[in-house]
């Protein structure tokens, strides 16, 4: 009798295994809509995209567009690596960031970031790890930017007016944010001992609530960079190199006279396309992630389509 029910038990796993579960109806929309989008801005975008392949030669279109290709990319190692202790999700997270990562680049002033850590949110079963691995991501990207900027000023480099206040308004924002955000988490702790001894109140409760809860995120984030702070660092830094790389041979090949860097460098800050003179950067961008979104949409509807994995 035992080995009957522990066989049927068995036949049950391997059958819900190989079904495997199914698309949700609210991300078959999401790609729906988004093919739809690929699709408009190819139309809309063809007759540009072949002017400036004639202007910079289809080699150097091709160059930009790898180039920043490669940052999203690595991106994406970064990403898998902030989430090895939950390496079952490391398919749906490189894909969450695939698949929103054309939409998010038309949303102004980091607004994409929404749609980012709803995505995030999708893939972890916590909210509290989706929103580490979102800050870390954020710390990595400031801690690189900020040392570039100082790095600039320490070699003597000359810079715009406006490009240098860009820098000092990231500097000043970026800096207080990651601080206040330190300082209120060792508050928290300090409250945490407090509020435990003293939380009679309902207020109490609410603040030792909240207290506990970001306690717990400040975990989550240290669990997802300990012991891979170095690799974690390194990436960060080719991301950004790639992009400066792309921005660079971009500026060279089109041989603009006086490009506005100030325009180019906080759209790049804030995740959104150029607007302007600029605008032909943003085509570029728009076309590496173009790239990414279909053959993403691909793999995401083969994986469907045959069960491999969950999406």
């Amino acid at each position: 009798m035992p080995l009957r029910l522990t066989s049927a038990k068995f036949a049950t796993a391997v059958t819900n295994r190989t079904n495997g579960p199914d698309m949700s109806k609210s991300l078959r929309i999401y790609l729906t809509l988004l093919w739809a989008f690929v699709i408009g801005w190819l139309w809309w975008s063809a007759p540009f995209v072949a002017d400036l392949g004639h202007v910079t030669h289809w080699a150097g279109l091709l160059g930009i567009t790898v180039l920043y290709l490669c940052s999203h990319v690595l991106r994406m190692f970064r990403l898998v690596l902030l989430t090895l202790d939950k390496r079952n999700n490391a398919f749906s997270l490189v894909s969450a960031h695939a698949l929103t990562a054309l939409p998010s680049s038309f949303l102004p002033f980091k607004l994409g970031e929404v749609l980012r850590l709803v995505a995030l949110f999708r893939v972890f079963d916590t909210r509290q790890k989706a929103i580490a691995v979102w800050l870390a991501e954020r710390f990595g990207d400031v801690l690189v930017i900020t040392v570039f900027i100082f790095g600039l000023y320490l070699l003597d480099i000359k810079v715009p007016p406006g490009m240098r206040a860009v820098f000092i308004i990231f500097v000043l924002a970026s800096g207080i944010g990651l601080l206040g955000l330190f300082a209120v988490a060792k508050v928290f702790v300090y409250l945490n001992r407090h509020l435990v001894l003293t939380s009679l109140s309902p207020r109490s409760l609410v603040l030792l609530r909240i207290s506990h809860a970001l306690r717990g995120l400040e975990i989550s984030i240290h669990r997802s960079i300990e012991g891979r702070v170095s690799g974690f660092l390194l990436l960060s830094v080719l991301i950004w190199l790639f992009e400066i790389m792309a921005l660079s041979l971009f500026i060279n090949l089109l041989a603009i006279g006086e490009p506005d860097f100030a325009e180019l460098f906080a759209s790049g800050l804030l995740a959104s396309l150029p607007s302007g003179s600029q605008n032909a950067f943003g085509v570029y961008q728009s076309l590496a992630l173009v790239v990414l979104t279909v053959v993403f949409l691909l793999v995401v509807w083969l994986a469907s389509r045959f069960k491999i994995t969950r999406i």
